[in-house]
């Protein structure tokens, strides 16, 4: 019913597939703090005023108002993103 993985050779052959299991190392890419801090203020920085303009546009407003209200928005958002907020 069931196949044995190892085919009869016991522990041999199991110690021998933890050794290559062992030797294996993957590399990944370490990212600094900075790279993660840029993707994440990027990330962020652009979906509230997408959203506000999205809202804005919605409540049936000229795009002077919309255009207005998003540069505004992205200024806010910028001196809090630089006082650490």
């Amino acid at each position: 019913m069931g196949e044995n993985i190892n085919n009869g050779g016991g522990y041999a052959d199991l110690e021998k597939q933890m050794l290559i299991l062992h030797d294996h190392e993957e590399k990944h890419f370490m990212s600094s703090e900075i790279v993660r801090d840029i993707i994440i203020g990027v990330s962020d920085g652009l979906t509230v005023p997408f959203a506000l303009a999205a809202g804005l546009s919605g409540a049936d407003v000229s795009s002077s108002i919309i255009l207005i209200a998003g540069v505004a928005e992205v200024a806010a958002g910028a001196i809090s993103m630089g006082l650490g907020g």
